[in-house]
Formats: C-alpha cells, sequence, structure tokens
C-alpha cells in the first residue's frame, strides 16, 4: 500500500518536497494552533484569500491554521515522483491543488496526521475519482509561486495534507 520514495530525488529525506516540509506535513511548531474544525468553502472563495507570499523557508502563516472542506470534481489525479498524490480539483472556472502525502516518507511518519494519510491514500487507491465529485478536506498551505501556470489556486493557496476524501 505504501508508496517508496526510492533513490535520488525521490528518497525519504527529498520526499514532499523541501520546500516549506514541515509545514506541508503539520510537523512545524505551530501545527498544534491548526483550528481541526473545518471551515466548508468553495475553491472559488478560497482562491481569493489574501495570503502573503512565501519563500521555501518560511514558516506556517496565519491562514494556514485553518482547516477547509470543498465539495468539487476531480480534473485530475497524479501521483508525483515524491509519491505524494496531486489532486486538482476544479468547479468549473476555477482551479485548485490539494496533495495527500506519500506515508511511506520519513518526515511524514512524525506527523499527528499520520494515520489520516494512510486512510485517504487507501480511499485512492480504491477509488477512481478522476472525473467525479468528491468532498475534500485538508490543511490550507500556501504553496510558493513556480512563475508557471499549474492550474492552481490565483492565490497558490491548496490544501495540503488532505485529511479526508470521500464521495
Amino acid at each position: 500500500m505504501f508508496v517508496s520514495c526510492g533513490k535520488g530525488k525521490n528518497n525519504p529525506e527529498s520526499c514532499n518536497g523541501k520546500t516549506r516540509r514541515e509545514v506541508k506535513l503539520a510537523i512545524d511548531a505551530r501545527s498544534n494552533e491548526i483550528d481541526s474544525i473545518p471551515l466548508v468553502t468553495t475553491i472559488d472563495s478560497i482562491g481569493n484569500i489574501d495570503v502573503p507570499e512565501v519563500e521555501w523557508e518560511t514558516g506556517r502563516q496565519d491562514v494556514e491554521l485553518k482547516i477547509y472542506s470543498v465539495y468539487a470534481k476531480v480534473d485530475e489525479v497524479d501521483k508525483a515522483r515524491d509519491g505524494d498524490y496531486h489532486i486538482r480539483l476544479t468547479d468549473g472556472d476555477t482551479h485548485m491543488i490539494t496533495e495527500v502525502p506519500n506515508p511511506g516518507c520519513s518526515w511524514a511518519k512524525s506527523s499527528k496526521y499520520f494515520h489520516r494519510f494512510v486512510t485517504v491514500r487507501k480511499f485512492l487507491e480504491e477509488n477512481d475519482i478522476e472525473g467525479k465529485s468528491v468532498w475534500v478536506t485538508g490543511i490550507a498551505f500556501i504553496d510558493i509561486d513556480h512563475h508557471y501556470r499549474r492550474k492552481q489556486a490565483p492565490n497558490n493557496l491548496e490544501l495540503h495534507p488532505v485529511l479526508d476524501i470521500h464521495f
């Protein structure tokens, strides 16, 4: 069930990339401040939240202390080189990236959400969700500006890590 990170860029120390890794996995010093009650919203609303610009090593921002839940159509599911699942959601006009961490990574194992990563991965492996509408719940995460369009939210806000997904 678990994806090995492999060698080179995909080794366990590279999993989830190096960009704000601790924030992505909720293993940073402020992760205990995350509000556990999800806010039900839309992709469009999340994409319009005012967020600060972040750099590779920026710590958790106040907007990243929230958990959001959205109902949207899955535009694409892709397993990245680091073993994460990238799920791109759409409401027809707006896109948003969500990511499910690879629980085989050494860094992910120290997250208090580790068991949720495993549950979400199992759901993804057992269900073909591309083109279907699902509920996705995850912690807000501001990705760095990649300086190219990736069909992401206009403000680079993602749900990473995904904590729950279901029809």
